[in-house]
């Protein structure tokens, strides 16, 4: 659900209003802002009563009590804003340029604060899309059987409406039974069927390199997602203009809603159980950060690649590495810029902004804060040792 300026969860931030202000009955300053980029890299801050007022065009709020990213909440504008004193906040524009004012007391300064980590607006969209689907058939088995299905380069979802059957994969054996599914991809499967078994076959490709993490694991289908897949068996007997259509959307449906289940399990375990092994998808995420490390990468970024919630990418993080994913960013690009600086190729305002940082004075904050020396410092340094040993060198020689 997008967040609403007139739900009460806006209430500690501020209130709407309708009617413009009037700035010359009250003694107040309009100032015009432009906003042509998602990407915000700052908030502002005033320290008295702020108003913002938008003519015509879509935007979003970026709102907190504090820079600190963690407490950050975006909020569809759909009317003028009326915020508390020392709240932080900007506007995101989702049709460009955007044209905004803020009223506030005439002579009142307000604060320009850098966010830890730039905030790029992530509009709501799929994670992934079903291409086509290739085929789709059900099958009521009235004998015992089996049959090998030979490997493609396909997705293949094999779902039980009636009866049981045993699939054999490269990950193992799993037994179904009724209202279970498995998926699978681009491998040979074994299947032994029971007497009296019903089952739905869907063979279908997905515009995602990256294989999707539920694959390889049986599944116990919700009432919800029964009907989805009886929605989808029954267009598969249909001949209408919009059957190939329907049946895409409910394939997609029900993919993300397994999804959803999937993480929704795996978040309660993570929560439930203090220690467990390092996983293949925080391996496949912390590669990803370090592959990207001198990209503007976010969190919400990361989010959206892997499928994954921000509270279970959380939660994902403080199992393993006792770290939230912020700061473990924040520590890896810090560590890279380390090893930037020695190769002496860049300024150190070249590699604030390489590796995605706001500014170059917060960038130096945070060097200092995890270092306890400014980047400037540092640098001097590496370029003291290394004359210090040419020198060494020469006299010795």
């Amino acid at each position: 659900m997008i967040n609403q300026t007139n739900h009460n969860s806006f209430e500690p931030f501020g209130s709407i209003y309708t009617e413009p202000v009037d700035i010359a009955k009250l003694n107040l300053t309009r100032r015009e802002i432009t906003s042509s980029s998602p990407k915000i890299t700052d908030l502002f801050v005033f320290p008295c009563e702020v108003c913002i007022e938008c003519p015509p065009g879509l935007s979003r709020l970026l709102i907190a009590s504090s820079p600190d990213m963690d407490d950050v909440k975006t909020f569809a504008v759909r009317n003028n804003l009326r915020l508390k004193p020392n709240t932080y906040f900007n506007l995101i524009p989702l049709s460009t340029p955007l044209v905004w004012y803020i009223i506030t007391p005439r002579e009142i300064p307000g604060q320009s604060a850098d966010l830890s980590v730039p905030y790029t607006y992530q509009p709501v969209s799929a994670p992934f899309h079903v291409r086509r689907i290739l085929d789709c058939w059900f099958t009521n088995q009235a004998e015992h059987c089996r049959l090998t299905k030979m490997s493609h380069k396909s997705y293949e979802m094999l779902y039980v409406y009636e009866g049981s059957l045993t699939v054999s994969l490269s990950a193992g054996t799993f037994a179904l039974q009724s209202h279970d599914l498995i998926l699978y991809h681009s491998e040979k499967a074994d299947i032994n069927i029971d007497a009296s078994c019903s089952y739905l076959t869907t063979v279908f490709d997905i515009n995602q390199r990256k294989p999707l993490h539920i694959l390889n694991r049986p599944f116990h289908c919700t009432s919800e997602l029964q009907q989805i897949l009886w929605k989808l068996l029954i267009e598969s007997f249909a001949n209408s203009y919009y059957t190939r259509t329907l049946m895409v959307c409910y394939l997609q449906e029900a993919l993300l809603l397994l999804m959803q289940f999937y993480e929704k399990i795996s978040h309660e375990t993570l929560l439930s159980e203090a220690k467990l092994p390092m996983n293949d998808l925080l391996s496949e995420i912390l590669a990803y950060m370090n592959k990207h490390i001198t990209e503007p990468i976010t969190i919400e970024e990361i989010c959206h690649e892997f499928f994954i919630s921000r509270s279970s990418l959380q939660a994902l993080f403080k199992t393993h590495l006792n770290s939230s994913p912020k700061n473990y960013l924040l520590n890896i690009k810090l560590q890279k810029s380390k090893e930037l600086i020695r190769e002496n190729q860049y300024t150190i305002s070249e590699i604030a902004y390489m590796l995605g940082f706001s500014s170059i004075h917060y960038f130096s904050r945070l060097f200092k804060k995890y270092f306890n020396t400014t980047p400037s410092a540092y640098a001097r340094k590496i370029s003291e040792n290394q004359s210090s040993r040419q020198s060494s060198s020469v006299s010795g020689n």
